[in-house]
């Protein structure tokens, strides 16, 4: 398999994530990734265990960046023949496709959500042209058939993303102060910060020592922490930034509850294909409240996994904080139903599985005709 992709690590992002770790999940398959260069690439390529050819791009913004991938990629079109060409992203549609027909072998194009919608054009060329694609979600396989009105177009496989599921949960203190948190850049409104923020005055009414913890930064953080000492919950409200891994999963061990109510603004290009986010807290144990909407209503299940609520009221969100906060018995049977969930249909290994049955299937059938 040749995974040809803009979006790889050592960059960081769900995208990134999910594409590194399908290529070390299928150990049935030899995998080949090109990629642009990044700083820290040759470091991360030496212990990453799969083959990697960095292309050298230049320009400061991402669709320079992508242009020269595309055009610079095209010389590496002789460099062996691959049996199938997954296409990582949209924007790289054009070079994919390049590689699938010089070689007369079948492309699929991996979809997500936004970028389909930011890109129906090159979305719509790009599931005419393979013999499949890959949705994360059901939502995100509705974006692309939408984009193709009805016509002529591939087969669209809905595989969701995966997590680790650690072998074993430490159990919460009891004593300690009940825990709120969100992970996500605070790039852009779609991620709900700003209604759990109008949410937390209500919150603390009936649970004056909760605290909520935010991991991610961006360009809405000022904002955020203005809004927080408007409302007087500033004193409850920890914005870390950007942290590692590690300290990741170490918040998420003291979490009581995961919150992001993500939503889908009108008028933005925006909005959770699945967010893998929800699978993260899951194999913790830790339940999530999430959007009613989209991608998300597939990452938890309401009354099951999490609790569901209107993204755009801060009334429920924070009736659902309440209902977690006040009843620990039932947030820990969420938490535990959702890791058993995770691991039950989510780790790498089933997801990898399942895409490389597909990748196989399509092979086979391009073999045929």
């Amino acid at each position: 398999m040749l995974l040809i992709t803009p979006e790889y690590p050592p960059s960081v992002g769900g995208i990134q994530s999910l594409l590194h770790e399908i290529t070390t999940a299928m150990p049935r398959a030899s995998v080949k990734v090109m990629t642009p260069d990044a700083p820290g690439g040759a470091a991360f390529d030496a212990g990453a265990g799969v083959r990697t050819d960095r292309v050298r791009v230049v320009g400061s913004s991402s669709i320079v960046r992508n242009l020269v991938f595309n055009a610079r990629g095209l010389t590496r079109l002789h460099d062996g023949r691959p049996d199938v060409v997954l296409n990582g992203h949209v924007v790289t549609a054009p070079l994919a496709w390049a590689f699938a027909r010089r070689h007369r072998v079948p492309l699929v194009t991996y979809g997500y959500g936004k970028e389909i919608q930011g890109r129906p054009g090159l979305a719509r060329w790009a599931l005419r042209r393979g013999a499949a694609a890959i949705a994360i979600s059901e939502f995100t396989r509705g974006l692309l058939l939408e984009t193709v009105r009805g016509g002529r177009h591939a087969p669209v496989h809905v595989v969701h993303p995966g997590v680790h599921v650690p072998a074993s949960v430490p159990a919460r203190a009891d004593d300690g102060p009940f825990t709120l948190i969100t992970v996500g850049r605070l790039r852009d409104w779609y991620k709900g910060h700003d209604i759990v923020l109008e949410a937390l005055p209500r919150v603390l009414e009936r649970l004056p020592g909760a605290r909520w913890v935010v991991l991610g930064d961006g360009r809405r953080r000022a904002a955020l922490e203005e809004r927080a000492a408007k409302l007087g919950v500033a004193h409850a409200v920890r914005f870390l930034g950007a942290v590692s891994d590690a300290d990741k999963q170490a918040w998420l061990q003291q979490a009581d509850v995961f919150v992001m109510p993500a939503r889908y603004p009108k008028g933005e290009v925006a909005g959770e294909g699945f967010a893998i986010v929800y699978l993260e807290a899951a194999a913790w144990g830790v339940p999530s409240i999430a959007g009613d909407v989209g991608g998300p209503r597939e990452a938890v299940v309401d009354g099951v996994t999490g609790l569901l609520v209107d993204p755009e009221s801060a009334e429920q969100v924070a009736d659902a904080i309440l209902a977690l906060g006040l009843d620990p018995a039932r947030a820990r049977e969420l938490g535990a139903q959702a890791r058993e969930r995770a691991e039950r249909d989510f780790t790498w290994p089933h997801v990898a599985a399942q895409l490389e049955a597909i990748l196989r299937a399509v092979c086979e059938r391009s073999a045929r005709s």
